[in-house]
């Protein structure tokens, strides 16, 4: 590799979201740089839940295939499991339970087929204003510090980075909403049926449980900040902690045994509006807003967020559009297809998080069409992720 290096688009970050762009973009040509500052494959914190609304997407793809072929649980109910209630409503098409390990090794894998230059265990550092309205992004991998030269940047790196700091975005500072999440993969100690994604609530947090590839299960928890305020013992101290307050997750814990030897723990989820486009970098996934945990539809979000951007950054580098008026229509499409998402997952987060309140409501309102009202809420509205395909492949523009 020969630097400084030259492409159209940088993308900084290997995720979902960021491989997904690459793949649909250096399959129409694009000269592609997808950046991660991991080696693959690699463990990311997750709740491992992937929607049925992001699987035309990997279909497309040919990963959708794959990730079935390699044991991807099948996911047909949902469960909120309360002390003396249990809610439950089926899901209208079925979910995949995939680790990060094999779905974000298998989307990264795919966009080096599809032709975009993969740099994984590279760091980028720095962006700067380059040449001709182009942008220079430093990379660093170990003792080596190279540049590399892009049209378009897309922030791709997750919830929180440190360019989020540096760009001094809104929501980085904000401690009133900041969570932590936690998880870890377990084995089963019974025979029961693992077709359905568990949802816990305890104070001030909740906990997401999932059947994955292998027979296992992940395990992954939200608490708030002031929860775990001088938390000693770690995880592992918390999770017992949570195990003495409440008999179902005193269950849970007993059925399952770790095949994990630790507990992965995230850097802060804050809960805060964010945009779409930051001094000229278009955001994707978790970068550009968040949703909610609990909802199951993060991966998906990231997922799409990659379909929305595309063809705004393709047109940005085929025409003479303006790149700022180019950068406000993506940040409008954006907002019109997750805003109302996000805003809903935050009403549920509230319920969730209030295991009393919780409890209550559930007795009085046990009807599935609850659920399955709060499915459409938070999820891609009917065909549209396949009409928004069937316009991308037709090369039209991709109407959201």
């Amino acid at each position: 590799m020969s630097f400084p290096l030259s492409v159209d688009v940088a993308i900084l970050g290997g995720g979902p979201a960021g491989s997904t762009l690459a793949a649909l973009l250096a399959d129409r040509g694009v000269h592609v740089a997808l950046i991660d500052r991991d080696a693959f494959p690699r463990d990311k914190l997750c709740g491992e839940f992937l929607s049925y609304d992001a699987l035309p997407i990997l279909h497309h793809l040919g990963v959708g295939e794959e990730i079935d072929a390699r044991g991807a649980a099948q996911v047909t109910r949902c469960r909120v499991i309360g002390e003396r209630t249990v809610y439950e409503f089926s899901l209208p098409s079925p979910a995949r339970g995939v680790s990060r390990l094999l779905l974000d090794e298998a989307l990264i894998r795919t966009a080096a087929k599809k032709g975009a230059r993969v740099m994984a265990a590279w760091t980028a550092v720095r962006v700067a204003p380059g040449a001709n309205g182009s942008r220079s992004v430093e990379l660093r991998r170990g003792a080596e510090t190279h540049l590399l030269n892009a049209r378009i940047v897309v922030g791709a790196w997750g919830r929180w980075g440190r360019f989020d700091k540096e760009m001094k975005r809104q929501f980085a500072d904000d401690a009133t909403h900041r969570h932590f999440g936690f998880k870890r993969h377990y084995r089963p100690l019974t025979n029961e049926a693992q077709d359905s994604i568990d949802l816990y609530s305890f104070g001030q947090g909740y906990l997401g449980v999932s059947a994955i590839e292998g027979g296992l299960v992940n395990i992954c928890g939200l608490v708030h900040r002031s929860r775990i305020a001088g938390l000693k013992g770690g995880w592992d101290h918390f999770v017992v902690t949570l195990s003495e307050e409440k008999a179902t997750l005193r269950r849970l814990f007993a059925s399952n045994t770790p095949a994990q030897k630790d507990f992965l723990s995230s850097e802060p989820v804050i809960f805060r509006a964010k945009s779409a486009v930051e001094q000229g970098i278009y955001m994707i996934g978790d970068a550009a807003g968040l949703i909610d945990p609990l909802t199951g539809n993060g991966m998906a979000m990231a997922i799409q967020s990659a379909l929305v951007a595309a063809p705004h950054i393709l047109q940005r580098l085929t025409s003479t559009s303006d790149e700022t008026e180019n950068a406000a229509r993506y940040a409008v499409a954006y907002k019109n297809f997750f805003h109302n998402r996000i805003a809903w997952s935050r009403r549920i987060a509230f319920l969730l998080s209030r295991p009393g309140l919780l409890e209550q409501t559930m007795r009085l309102s046990a009807a599935p069409s609850i659920g399955a009202f709060l499915l459409k809420k938070t999820r891609a509205e009917g065909r549209s992720v396949e009409r928004m395909l069937e316009r991308w492949d037709s090369g039209r523009p991709v109407a959201v």
